[in-house]
């Protein structure tokens, strides 16, 4: 799913799933020279740099709670731009918790406040809204509102224009319109950073799926997977794994299957995503069994018991 940190004082990245990439944006600084530095606030900045602490071990819930802080002093400070940042990395952590409608209302916080100061939406802001209404299902109104994204001209950077082309055909893929599905591959060009060759590998799947290519969809996948391990989207590696998991199942080879969702389990499981490693673990030992692999059963098994402690 979806990551990012954002400020304006320093870089800010989005790591995508739900995204949610890297997206860097260079603060801007005053000409004027002064006697001195301008006093920090001791008390956001420490907020801040605990959320990204949190944020960079994938804490969500513990980077979610000094995320609220920093927006709390940044009110107090009536700081725009630190108000709009904290929002921002809130709903990413939010995301990433699966908290949709809480991410949904924090998206909406800041359109509003950026609405009262005289702002625009900012593209940014844009493209949470869409990987949220992507992520919930409702795919219609996802894409369109990356139609304002890709309408906002140089306002939309190069980075966020080709994610948008990802989540596009994200949409097609969940709609089954292949057409656009290839249309939104052919957008993506040939990118050279590795979260966006993950993203065209992954879209070149769901295709492959679609067209029930079995091992062309497995392959993609397991690129894609590869990939999202080298750029530390653990998270998204990992769903990125049950994908060719299924594949392999639909390919008729439970053996390749059990064992994906066996790695996708473990790495879910450590992440702390019990919902999803039970899921992926029960699945990986059921396919164990009937192919008689005691060995993958009991790892399965291990990894299910460690849940079931916790």
């Amino acid at each position: 799913m979806i990551g990012c940190h954002r400020s304006s004082h320093t870089v800010w990245r989005i790591l995508t799933a739900a995204a949610i990439a890297i997206l860097a944006v260079a603060g801007c600084a005053s000409s004027t020279k002064v006697d001195r530095a301008p006093a920090q606030d001791e008390y956001l900045q420490r907020y801040n740099r605990s959320a990204l602490q949190a944020f960079d071990k994938g804490s969500w819930q513990q980077a979610a709670a000094y995320y609220r802080k920093a927006l709390d002093r940044a009110y107090v400070r009536d700081d725009f731009d630190a108000i709009v940042d904290a929002h921002y990395n809130l709903a990413v952590c939010l995301i990433n918790q699966r908290s949709y409608e809480e991410a949904f209302a924090v998206i909406h916080q800041a359109e509003t406040e950026m609405a009262l100061r005289g702002h625009g939406s900012q593209v940014d802001f844009l493209f949470l809204e869409a990987t949220v209404l992507q992520l919930r299902g409702d795919s219609g109104e996802a894409r369109r509102i990356t139609d304002q994204i890709l309408a906002a001209g140089p306002e939309a950077s190069p980075l966020i224009r080709s994610k948008t082309h990802f989540l596009r055909g994200l949409v097609a893929a969940q709609q089954g319109d292949t057409e656009r599905l290839r249309d939104e591959i052919a957008l993506l060009g040939k990118p050279e950073l590795p979260q966006l060759k993950a993203d065209r590998y992954e879209l070149v799947g769901h295709l492959a799926t679609a067209e029930q290519s079995w091992q062309a969809a497995v392959d993609a996948f397991d690129n894609a997977a590869a990939l999202r391990r080298e750029d530390l989207d653990y998270r998204k590696m990992v769903s990125t794994l049950a994908l060719a998991a299924r594949a392999c199942e639909a390919a008729g080879k439970p053996m390749e299957a059990s064992s994906r969702y066996l790695r996708a389990g473990i790495s879910a499981a450590l992440q702390g995503d019990d919902r999803e490693a039970r899921a992926w673990l029960d699945r990986a030992e059921s396919l164990a069994e009937a192919a008689g692999d005691d060995l993958a059963v009991g790892q399965a098994r291990s990894y299910r018991s460690r849940l079931l402690e916790n």
